[in-house]
């Protein structure tokens, strides 16, 4: 796993960087960073971040893009079971990804469908406590899990590099973390060259 995930970041960066060296003065598609505001999970609500780095790999007016992101999004509500409970907990999760997708763009709207595909990190930590049994121990957890799925972002240009736009995430695989549907408010900021 951890050799798929250095080759995937190998990958990307080797991209970034024939992006960056063989760029060129006339380009219509530059590189964006995108930064937001999510709400996610399934069983719980989660409230956090999330950013993003693109990379357009064409010059036409719709085209491929490569990508890499970062979500982080936190639950501060105890977790319960019917005997137990966690008291003063930290329910996170981290999720880095690479985003594959394809743009769609209209004279000011921004159509962008991806598939990320990631890791997600789900650490819990706090007081477990069994009134029945009458214990209190301190608990901590933390699982990784494989995340992928389909994302769509639709953006709406507010000038030459500057977007606001939502997404959506839509899981295809479910894990015992629930590391579930994401939706979020962002702002895109493309480098001109």
């Amino acid at each position: 796993m951890c050799s798929a995930i250095r080759k995937s970041v190998l990958v990307i960066f080797t991209l970034l960087y024939f992006n960056f060296t063989f760029s060129q003065n006339g380009r219509k598609n530059n590189n964006s960073i995108e930064g937001g505001a999510i709400i996610a999970g399934d069983e719980a609500i989660y409230y956090g971040v999330y950013s993003k780095y693109t990379v357009p790999l064409s010059q036409s007016k719709h085209y491929f893009t490569v990508g890499i992101s970062l979500a982080a999004y936190f639950d501060f509500k105890g977790e319960s079971e019917p005997l137990a409970y966690l008291r003063n907990d930290v329910d996170m999760r981290l999720v880095p990804a690479i985003n594959l997708g394809y743009s769609l763009n209209f004279s000011k709207i921004q159509l962008n469908f991806e598939v990320p595909l990631g890791a997600s990190f789900a650490y819990t930590k706090g007081t477990l406590v069994n009134k029945r049994a009458g214990f209190e121990t301190d608990y901590s957890n933390c699982e990784v899990f494989i995340n992928y799925g389909l994302l769509f972002a639709p953006k709406y240009k507010i000038n030459r590099n500057n977007y606001i736009g939502v997404y959506g995430f839509l899981p295809l695989i479910a894990d015992k973390a629930q590391s579930g549907y994401q939706f979020g408010i962002g702002w895109t900021t493309t480098f001109i060259h």
